[in-house]
């Protein structure tokens, strides 16, 4: 016979838990290998140690008033159960665990024992896919899964409506089938081989647990399951029961949460709710975690006190009176319903919250329970709402709330072209001769560098309003900003025409330019001897236009070649200069003098585009700068960008370059 000190040992050495031991005073008796890994402490340091180490403050005061609790004698509702706390590893960061805790005495004193895993990864993806424990068990209840009941040979006995729309077969055509139908050819020959063995009475290690497998659909494709399994026996056979869930998307989920912050969108679904129940005496019965953030009372402290506790006094006499008339058979007009009230945190601030009451009577008495989410960002969105809506009179009250929202995220011609019914707000796209236009501020991210985050910003907000401003004036619709990026197109929603959209796009350009001169000053100011230069870049031509996305979430923009060679051209552009491609200019030369600037080679184009740079006859862009040049001679000049300090310097040279040609007999 083995030694069961030994045994002990190797089951604490190979155990894939954390498995700790305490006496009644707390202090740490036994402190496992995974203990180790899972806290950062070695056994050395904690031994003696107080449990507390590894406790949150929040909770060290619960924990010591529960372990004198069970060591005196009393209430042991937490022992032989498994529970779900949080604990404190060595580098001070909090992590969840499941604690499954024990209680055995010697010699008459009490000692403790629990096994902790830690649930990081599960808690993680549990806040992924419920808004809280509550609703999550609300969700998992009603969760409709495939149903299927097989016997001893495997053939089909039952197949509800729910596995003939997950696996694509109706009843009657599965029934009586093999059930490997619908499992993949690989998995055929273990599953087989397991129905046998345990309808033969031979070991059921996967009876009674939750694995994932995978599926097939009648299509073919192959689909990852999770399966609970069930065996019973009837007249001496055996037959299997297995409950089936989909888990396609909780496996991309899992598979893609570490990816990207975008697909962290299910975390904002998945809000904890504050869950409370109340006997018709209106004491406290339960009071969940998130009830504990809440309103800043531990379950300890509330269990047993009256609710009135967390219920603003001018509501009281009401809570009251509704409580006894319910538990009395009276009215339950609130019962089922979610309405919005006010509660009170332990620190005395009183805050809005949604409450979702339910009622139900065990023993000839009555209970309560409420659902309760704190609704103080709701409520200033509200409100801003309404402040909003005060400034549309012409508009009425729905629509007043829903446009304060939406005005600042599209650009206004879309915006107009929404509430006026002239765009379907779909997923939908088409083909349309565009004029697309880009820009940024050169430099811009060294200028980051250089400069404090709130007067950057102040610059850059400056900066994109002005843009903006003169791309509404113009008729553009601003796609977006990128930093210090603007992306405008013409010609959608609103068109006026092929080449008066091109025409207005390069007016648009223009004006921002002068703008752009006119502001550098006061940047200059701001960012100290550096001077701020955009570069523009312009082309025509048939893009893909509309609205992506999904029934839920829309984005209306533009993509295609043409957008890619808009984006090059601002990328290849000189500073302060308007670069644009050939089609372009073959709409506005008429009305805009333009310069050759030549073929260029644009990444992801195989062949040359030809380009043009803009300018305008008496403009302040114009009149600040020009060029020319001849054989043995060169000259660009650009006042506007020109230093102060250097205009002298200039000067002189210019004089030098006179003086020259006077003595130069040609």
């Amino acid at each position: 016979m083995s030694d069961p000190s030994s045994t002990l040992q190797s089951i604490l050495e190979t155990a894939s838990d954390a498995i700790v031991a305490i006496d009644a005073a707390g202090r740490i008796l036994t402190w496992n290998p995974r203990a180790e890994a899972l806290f950062g402490y070695r056994y050395e340091e904690m031994r003696g140690e107080l449990l507390t180490r590894i406790i949150p403050a929040r909770f060290r005061e619960a924990h010591d008033a529960g372990i004198a609790r069970v060591a005196g004698g009393g209430e042991q509702h937490v022992i032989g159960q498994t529970v779900e706390l949080a604990a404190v590893h060595r580098d001070g960061r909090e992590f969840p665990i499941e604690l499954s805790l024990g209680r055995w005495t010697s010699d008459g004193a009490s000692f403790f024992s629990g096994i902790i895993r830690d649930i990081t990864e599960r808690t993680a993806l549990a806040r992924e896919v419920a808004e809280s424990k509550a609703r999550m068990q609300s969700i998992l209840e009603t969760a409709n899964d495939a149903v299927v009941a097989i016997d001893g040979a495997g053939r089909i006995l039952m197949w509800n409506p729910r596995a003939e729309v997950l696996f694509g077969y109706s009843f009657e055509e599965m029934r009586g089938e093999s059930l490997a139908r619908i499992i993949p050819e690989r998995f055929r020959e273990g599953h087989d081989s397991g129905v046998a063995r345990v309808a033969a009475g031979g070991e059921r290690h996967v009876i009674g647990q939750t694995v994932e497998l995978a599926a097939v659909h009648r299509d073919g494709r192959e689909f990852p399951v999770e399966l609970s399994l069930g065996h019973w026996t009837g007249d001496g056979e055996s037959f299997f029961s297995g409950i089936i869930r989909d888990i396609t998307e909780r496996t991309a989920l899992s598979r893609e949460v570490d990816e990207a912050k975008a697909r962290m969108q299910s975390i904002l679904e998945t809000a904890n709710d504050a869950v409370v129940a109340i006997d018709a005496a209106g004491r406290i019965l339960m009071w969940n975690p998130r009830a504990e953030v809440l309103f800043g009372y531990t379950s300890e402290e509330m269990r047993g006190e009256p609710l009135t506790r967390i219920i603003p006094e001018q509501f009281r006499d009401g809570h009251d009176a509704g409580i006894a008339r319910v538990a009395s058979g009276g009215e339950r007009h609130v019962i089922g319903q979610t309405v919005e009230l006010a509660a009170v945190h332990r620190d005395g601030r009183e805050f809005p919250i949604e409450l979702s009451l339910g009622h139900w009577t065990s023993g000839g008495q009555s209970f309560f329970s409420g659902i309760i989410r704190d609704i103080t960002e709701r409520h200033r969105a509200t409100e801003e709402i309404r402040r909003t809506s005060a400034d549309l009179a012409d508009k009425n009250e729905m629509l007043e709330g829903l446009s304060a929202k939406l005005a600042k995220y599209l650009s206004r011609n879309v915006y107009e072209s929404i509430f006026e019914g002239r765009t379907e707000v779909t997923v939908q796209s088409y083909r349309k001769n565009l004029t697309v236009f880009f820009s940024d501020i050169q430099g811009f991210t060294e200028l980051a560098d250089m400069m404090e985050a709130e007067a950057l910003s102040g610059l850059l907000n400056q900066y994109l309003k002005e843009m903006a401003t003169i791309a509404e004036g113009c008729g553009g619709t601003v796609d977006k900003f990128m930093g210090d990026g603007i992306m405008i197109f013409f010609g959608d929603p609103d068109s006026r025409g092929e080449q008066e959209d091109a025409i207005a796009c390069v007016r648009m350009a223009i004006a921002m330019r002068d703008r752009i001169a006119q502001l550098k000053n006061e940047w200059r100011r701001q960012t100290g001897a550096t001077d701020l230069h955009v570069r523009m870049g312009i082309n025509t031509g048939y893009c893909t236009v509309g609205n992506f996305g999904s029934d839920d979430r829309l984005d209306y923009t533009i993509v295609g070649r043409e957008v890619n060679l808009a984006s090059r051209l601002e990328t290849a552009a000189e500073p302060d200069q308007i670069l644009i491609a050939h089609r372009t200019w073959s709409l506005i030369k008429d009305e805009i003098p333009c310069v050759p600037v030549g073929d260029i080679i644009v990444k992801g184009f195989a062949y040359p585009v030809r380009t043009y740079a803009v300018g305008i006859e008496g403009s302040p862009a114009e009149r600040a700068s020009m060029s020319a040049s001849a054989h043995g001679f060169s000259l660009t000049l650009d006042a506007a960008r020109l230093h102060a300090e250097d205009a002298d310097s200039v000067r002189r040279t210019l004089q030098q370059a006179l003086s020259l040609l006077e003595g130069h007999d040609g």
